[in-house]
């Protein structure tokens, strides 16, 4: 059993499905599970279709998101099979008819870029002569109502699709569904959060048990840093759980953080590929990974914001970090990175939104900083902790730089600092070339 998730720029348009189709079509003797992201940039759009409800522009956005499906399922399958999207598009329509902005209409708008692509990807691979089912997600991932984030009741989940897939598969070799989406309790549409597409593909794969979880996007792999800042960027052939769970937390794009969850308690590997260069290795990431002493990656994070924390009343008192962090658990703003001192502690947020209120509250009985414009960088690798040299060689190199906090220890997994914005790029670049540039296990990284 194999489940296959293709990201939207996988599908995001006819030649792009047309790359899934042979892929797909390429795997013989073996049950597939596909999960598909909605076509590039549709749930954008379908967020600012929302957003123009009850106004002029409304109806010239509708029109555009019509006319881009229609002119991929042409593309993919004549006019006969149009049904599906005028029956979608109708609904669509009469969620904005109801004048109601509500969250729950959003949610069922948005969850439209799903349920359309995988309809359309489904009769195309249908055309191409394969045996294949077309199931609708929301019937299958059950949820709260937390709309646009929306937890997953997997005891029930997993019992859905156990049940639907075993009687589908006897018909079936391949079974295709959105990603992203799901129903809560009472019937209502509800999202998982951007990046839900992985999330839905290692729900499917925790539900049946799957061999192996592979994650087709557009690039060959995940890489030792962002190719956009660092070209010569090296491929990771193979990695663990932790450090790709890592890496997703501060900042690398590739992997959906709560992907890891489900493969990790039923031990898949998962498997990140190149859906336009499908016989590339791509990376492999299971419970341990190789040489558990070799930096693996660097990540980084902008539009941080640093609050420091200062009180006298923190020397020798307990309930103080309690008092602090129910602030933030009150104002609903997660912070990433902590440090203390006897009487100060310093914290990160990338959510500023409700900044000005924790700050007031903070105030009440200690001092209070703020600093914007920094970002967060992290390097990666099972074990670097109690590695000998590797925090030398960290500090040695930017030596320059400011640092304006660190983490190490917390985690054997990661070495972090934070650093102003302005110091950002030209600090990642002497990482990578004291890290990743000469002497690299051929059996952990590849060129690319």
């Amino acid at each position: 059993m194999r489940v296959m998730k293709f990201g939207g720029t996988s599908v995001q348009d006819a030649n792009a499905i047309t790359n899934v189709i042979n892929i797909v079509s390429s795997l013989k003797n073996e049950k597939i599970v596909v999960v598909v992201s909605a076509f590039s940039k549709v749930t954008d759009k379908l967020i600012d279709l929302y957003n123009s409800i009850g106004t002029n522009l409304y109806n010239d956005k509708f029109i555009n998101l019509e006319d881009l499906h229609k002119a991929v399922a042409y593309t993919l399958l004549g006019e006969a099979e149009q049904e599906v999207i005028l029956k979608e598009f109708a609904e669509l329509k009469s969620y904005a008819n109801s004048k109601s902005n509500s969250i729950e209409i959003k949610e069922a708008i948005v969850s439209k870029g799903e349920r359309l692509s995988s309809a359309i990807i489904g009769l195309a691979l249908a055309k191409a002569g394969i045996k294949v089912c077309h199931k609708d997600s929301t019937n299958l991932i059950t949820t709260d109502e937390n709309f646009g984030e929306a937890n997953v009741d997997f005891q029930l989940t997993y019992s859905n699709i156990k049940d639907n897939f075993d009687l589908a598969f006897k018909d079936c070799d391949v079974i295709i569904c959105g990603g992203f989406i799901g129903k809560s309790y009472s019937g209502k549409s509800t999202t998982l959060g951007r990046g839900g597409s992985d999330y839905s593909a290692a729900i499917y794969a925790g539900a049946l048990h799957a061999d192996k979880l592979e994650i087709w996007t557009d690039v060959d792999g995940i890489l030792t840093c962002d190719p956009r800042l660092i070209p010569n960027a090296k491929k990771i052939s193979q990695m663990s759980y932790k450090e790709a769970g890592e890496l997703a937390y501060f900042g690398a794009k590739v992997l959906h953080p709560k992907t890891i969850l489900p493969a990790i308690e039923k031990n898949i590997p998962v498997i990140v590929k190149n859906t336009f260069n499908p016989n590339g290795t791509g990376t492999t990431i299971v419970s341990n990974s190789k040489n558990i002493q070799t930096i693996k990656a660097i990540a980084f994070r902008k539009n941080i914001t640093i609050i420091n924390v200062t009180s006298n009343r923190m020397l020798g008192a307990y309930g103080f970090l309690a008092k602090v962090f129910e602030i933030f658990k009150a104002n609903e703003t997660s912070v990433d990175i902590v440090t203390t001192s006897e009487v100060s502690i310093s914290l990160t947020i990338d959510d500023t939104k409700n900044l000005q209120k924790i700050k007031s509250e903070l105030e009440q009985f200690s001092s209070v900083e703020t600093s914007s414009n920094n970002a967060v960088i992290s390097v990666v690798g099972d074990g670097i902790k109690l590695t000998a040299g590797i925090a030398a060689k960290f500090f040695g190199v930017l030596k320059g730089t400011n640092i304006l906090m660190v983490s190490f220890g917390a985690s054997e997994v990661n070495l972090t600092i934070m650093v102003k914005e302005a110091d950002l790029e030209a600090s990642v670049k002497l990482l990578h070339s004291e890290f990743f540039d000469l002497g690299l296990d051929s059996e952990i990284f590849d060129e690319i």
